[in-house]
């Protein structure tokens, strides 16, 4: 899933291999599911960072950020 969801993030589509690797795992209805989550992330991440929203002061971080 981590190789399928860089590529998806790196050039936004999957190749055949990737695509029938996630096959292995999953089954048609939860790699639309993952494709479709990883959409909503990077719209998400567009409106926030495009509209500058600050970060919310009770959310988690990522060790050194």
């Amino acid at each position: 899933m981590i190789a399928a969801v860089d590529a998806l993030h790196a050039r936004a589509t999957l190749s055949d291999a990737e695509f029938a690797a996630l096959r292995v795992h999953y089954d048609d209805d939860q790699i639309l599911e993952i494709i479709l989550l990883c959409g909503f992330y990077r719209t998400v991440s567009y409106l926030t960072n495009a509209l500058a929203m600050p970060v919310e002061a009770t959310a988690a971080r990522f060790p050194g950020l």
